[in-house]
């Protein structure tokens, strides 16, 4: 997650560059944090979709990575055709990390929220135990006959 914000960080700070150096240092940390968005990608992927789905599921993920790399530049072009800059089209292309980081810090709250009402529904476990909680006063009543045990 903080590498998606920082990556949409970064791209927003480059039209920010006036010195060469701050350019440099701007694609560093970009770089860094793409490399670790890409190394993270795959360990997500299958803990997200498991073992036997994790490789089409990659696909998928690269797949649709692909979608905005190939339509950004475009985009860009005509927004520097009308603008007479690429300053917006840096500030565009840095809002959609920023909105996917805001939804990836979602998810755990919302996993959790599931579990709690998952906990809160009387599943089987309950009833398993009030079943053997009356056969246990069965048997200690001493009308019954001792139940065989398996």
């Amino acid at each position: 997650v903080a590498s998606f914000f920082f990556i949409g960080l970064m791209s927003m700070m480059i039209p920010l560059c006036h010195v060469f150096g701050g350019l440099i240092a701007v694609c560093l940390f970009m770089g860094l944090f793409d490399g670790c968005f890409i190394c993270i990608m795959a360990p997500i992927a299958f803990e997200l979709v498991g073992a036997q789905d994790v490789s089409q599921a990659i696909g998928f993920l690269l797949g649709f990575m692909s979608i905005p790399m190939t339509v950004g530049p475009p985009i860009a072009g005509l927004l520097r055709d009308h603008l007479g800059t690429y300053d917006v089209a840096f500030y565009l292309a840095g809002v959609p990390p920023l909105i996917g980081g805001a939804i990836l810090c979602v998810i755990p709250w919302v996993h959790e929220r599931q579990k709690l009402k998952e906990r809160a529904k009387p599943g089987d476990g309950e009833t398993t135990e009030k079943m053997l909680e009356n056969e246990n006063t069965l048997v200690l009543d001493g009308t019954e006959k001792p139940v065989k045990e398996m």
